[in-house]
């Protein structure tokens, strides 16, 4: 990134003052990761033709399948956090997009289930098996040790991103 962006690293360290050089290495990987991050979203959402709440959603119900729990629009929209309306055009797109079907629920006609066609799977797979198979040969290129360490880090993360907005002053 270009010196003096508040993403970038420069002599002063906008963000950190005098922090030690190497905590501020950390930083700069977690900003690459989510910079490459970004990236291969804005890819997946190419190659697929979906946006990141497509992806989103379709993830979230082969994960109710896996799991032997029925995917419901109504779930689905607790999930992502989004209105019921905006949940109709997600499944519409993704229903036409041939990744999902829609039927009723055999005692309640009220609820829609939403079910991955078999398709669905092999599209996402085809677009991120690759990558997700690297990303586990890294993970266990780490000792147990170490991977304790990283896992403490990122859900550290986690927790200070999740808590943010309480840190900004009144």
């Amino acid at each position: 990134m270009p010196k003096g962006t508040t993403e970038s690293r420069n002599d002063d360290h906008y963000w950190y003052g005098a922090a030690d050089e190497s905590a501020l290495e950390v930083l700069e990987a977690v900003r690459r990761h989510r910079a490459a991050e970004v990236a291969m979203r804005r890819r997946m959402r190419e190659d697929m033709d979906m946006g990141d709440t497509d992806l989103a959603a379709l993830r979230w119900i082969i994960r109710q399948e896996r799991d032997g729990r029925a995917a419901t629009s109504a779930g689905l929209a607790r999930e992502l956090g989004i209105t019921t309306a905006a949940t109709v055009k997600v499944v519409g797109r993704l229903t036409g997009g041939g990744y999902i079907e829609r039927t009723r629920h055999p005692t309640d006609r009220r609820v829609l289930l939403l079910g991955t066609l078999p398709g669905a799977h092999e599209r996402v797979r085809r677009a991120l098996g690759k990558m997700h198979e690297r990303m586990l040969q890294l993970a266990n290129s780490f000792e147990p040790v170490e991977r304790d360490v990283i896992v403490r880090f990122l859900d550290g993360l986690v927790e200070v991103i999740e808590t943010a907005p309480a840190d900004r002053p009144a």
